[in-house]
């Protein structure tokens, strides 16, 4: 796992849902622990993909923690 990919996950996440970046980990669950809805969540993944000129928008249905995400970043970064 790639720490800058999570510590940028981690501020996106954190000034979308203005969640301090500490209480945000990877094994998160974005609903469950975060209390983080599909709408925050589609707009956190639309910030990723603008900040890295990606389209991971497709496969939002398959993340559920911020893990997820994180790997889902590199799949297309790397």
């Amino acid at each position: 796992m790639s720490s800058g990919y999570l510590n940028k996950v981690r501020n996106i996440i954190s000034s979308t849902s203005g969640l301090d970046k500490e209480e945000i980990h990877s094994e998160s669950y974005f609903e469950d622990d975060l209390n983080i809805d599909e709408m925050e969540l589609a707009e956190i993944i639309a910030d990723l993909e603008e900040a890295y000129d990606i389209d991971i928008m497709d496969s939002k249905d398959e993340i559920e923690t911020v893990q997820d995400l994180v790997d889902l970043l590199e799949e297309h970064l790397e």
